[in-house]
């Protein structure tokens, strides 16, 4: 029995969350190369008209979060402290402390500040996960993962709309420095 390679290689890069590997390397069939200077990240091609709405109908969720409405604004609070330049693309972004994500996300939110912040983390983590986001935990830095370099430029205008609406990164008493590089 073989399996289609196109198959497998999607299947690869939803359990991942889009694995990497040195630019040199070929892409297999399936994906789709995200690069970012030496690095590429493997992505699954979806098949033209592969709407969300199609792949929910064939119970192939794009994105698999057990919370979607707050990954999704911890996602949307990254790319307002990642994605500086709203006119061009979201891929690569710059890095932003993480303490501006959880800032803005905290400024997003209502009740107890703390309380959210610590959900935050958690999100953070899970977007870095599914290749949503870049964490560096270490650094306590983040920058958009390269699931955002395959957004259509069509798709950006209600996103960046979206974006200016949401409170400024860095405004807040505990907002940290973004970090170099």
């Amino acid at each position: 029995m073989t399996v289609d390679p196109h198959v497998l290689a999607r299947a690869r890069a939803r359990v991942l969350g889009g694995p990497s590997g040195p630019a040199s390397d070929p892409v297999p069939p399936g994906t789709v190369a995200a690069a970012d200077g030496d690095r590429v990240w493997l992505l699954p091609e979806w098949p033209d008209g592969a709407t969300p709405a199609l792949l929910e109908e064939y119970d192939t969720a794009p994105m698999p979060l057990d919370r979607a409405g707050q990954a999704r604004r911890v996602l949307a609070a990254a790319l307002r402290c990642c994605w500086t330049r709203l006119d061009d693309a979201p891929w690569p972004g710059s890095p932003s402390a993480v303490a501006n994500v959880l800032e803005v996300y905290a400024g997003m939110t209502r009740g107890d500040t703390d309380l959210a912040r610590r959900w935050a983390t958690g999100e953070l983590r899970r977007l870095s996960e599914t290749g949503w986001l870049l964490l560096d935990e270490a650094s306590g830095s983040v920058r958009p993962g390269p699931r955002v370099a395959l957004w259509p430029e069509g798709s950006l205008a209600s996103l960046r709309d979206l974006l200016r609406r949401l409170p400024e990164p860095g405004t807040g008493s505990d907002a940290g420095e973004a970090p170099d590089g």
